[in-house]
């Protein structure tokens, strides 16, 4: 378009009763539809919203509002499509906000459906994901710095599901204030059975097998025992094993779903079909909030159910897989073996997909270093390493899980603060 302001410009406007409805006529030509309830609902007077920097929110009330509402006289001005409403209400609606706004109009749609940072901007691995120029990785001292830093990194983990941030060996008296200076960039945490917080390193009567030996942990998702497992895990690495291995692995659960469904959707469809139960039992010590030197113990026994691939009427929605907590039963409605052999077939499948070179994920987070990943998408492992013996020299790391609205709504402020293209009023 030679001149694309004029998709903002308005026209003209005319009632349409028959479809209870506004029509406005745009300068490029394109015209829309505005129905009479949807422009007295919207409206930002502040007899409908009160709006101020610490809230948004609508004050009337679907009790008492008339959803058979229609205006009393509407024109067009200078500064947009001005409406009086019963109620002695006068809205005032903008030219683009009109455009921008329209319900049912797929630019509104599609425009809007990017504001939630959802699977519209996903992209999967398979597709140039995170090994594409290291477009993954970031600089840790800028993430504290530079807020549009920490806007690249959130969002990287929204589209790649992973991203990393490099940084540089400190002393251990460092620990906490590092990873809690990572965290407060970042937002709120969210709480787990093992506290706010966690350390992974070897552990006598360990509570989790990444504390309990230095084997290769085997590809899982963090948590399958919940009902609502943690959404994002960030592991930061005060220490690296000073004898080698302790690599971190990773695989796009998203991308080894969509190869399977095309190559194999027997088994893709199993796993879509049938969930598997997972159970965690046992205790942890950790610290009580508020209070360092203080210690608690805490009991669990979690079960839950989960389909490895979680999906609803519009696709795939989340991967959620732990061979350690799979237990023995399977919901099935019959007695039948054969079902049985096709559910292991398919889990095995799966797992000989995630361990493809080409599918993996596989680097040294050195000393200093923070991976934030998907915990509902992007599954992890790690490699071997040997213990040295010395526990202030051993493999140490610090750890927490988030919720995607935190993640989100940071984004979200940091595009408001920043102006950036990307940014969306709420309202």
């Amino acid at each position: 378009m030679r001149f694309p302001y004029l998709k903002y410009l308005l026209k003209s406007v005319t009632d349409v009763p028959e479809q209870r409805a506004i029509k406005a006529v745009f300068k490029d030509g394109s015209q829309r539809l505005f129905p009479y309830v949807w422009l007295r609902d919207c409206s930002l007077d502040d007899k409908t919203y009160v709006i101020s920097d610490a809230m948004k929110g609508r004050l009337h009330t679907m009790r008492d509002f008339d959803v058979n509402v229609e205006p009393l006289s509407f024109r067009l001005n200078s500064n947009g499509l001005i409406v009086e409403w019963p109620g002695n209400v006068v809205s005032c609606y903008t030219q683009r906000w009109l455009r921008t706004h329209c319900p049912g109009s797929k630019e509104v749609i599609e425009k809007r459906r990017q504001i939630y940072l959802g699977r519209e901007c996903i992209r999967l691995w398979e597709d140039g994901g995170p090994t594409s120029k290291n477009r993954f990785q970031f600089f840790h001292q800028s993430f504290l710095e530079d807020d549009k830093v920490l806007h690249d990194f959130l969002q990287s983990v929204c589209v790649d599901g992973i991203a990393v941030l490099r940084g540089q060996e400190y002393g251990p008296n460092l620990r906490n204030e590092v990873f809690l200076s990572i965290i407060r960039r970042i937002g709120m945490v969210q709480p787990t059975h093992f506290g706010e917080t966690f350390e992974v390193c070897p552990k006598p009567d360990a509570s989790n097998m990444a504390y309990a030996n230095t084997g290769e942990l085997p590809y899982h998702t963090d948590f399958p025992s919940l009902q609502d497992p943690p959404q994002l895990q960030l592991l930061h690495m005060c220490k690296q094993s000073e004898c080698g291995g302790g690599k971190s692995m990773f695989v796009d659960g998203f991308s080894i779903a969509r190869e399977m469904s095309l190559k194999y959707p027997k088994e893709y469809q199993i796993l879509s079909d049938y969930p598997l139960e997972f159970i965690e039992e046992g205790y942890d010590v950790h610290n009580v909030k508020g209070f360092q030197d203080k210690e608690e113990r805490v009991d669990f026994s979690m079960v839950a159910r989960h389909k490895t691939f979680k999906t609803d009427e519009s696709g795939l929605i989340q991967v959620q897989f732990g061979n350690v907590m799979r237990s023995w039963f399977l919901d099935m409605a019959a007695n039948d073996p054969l079902l049985v052999q096709n559910i292991y077939s398919s889990l095995k499948l799966f797992t000989e997909l995630c361990y493809l070179p080409e599918n993996q994920l596989i680097f040294s987070l050195n000393s200093g270093d923070t991976v934030l990943w998907a915990n509902t998408r992007i599954l992890h492992a790690r490699s071997a390493y040997n213990l040295i013996g010395i526990p202030e020299r051993e493999r140490h790391l610090l750890g927490c899980y988030f919720s995607w609205d935190t993640i989100k709504s940071k984004i979200r402020l940091i595009r408001r603060q920043l102006k950036l293209e990307e940014d969306q009023e709420t309202l």
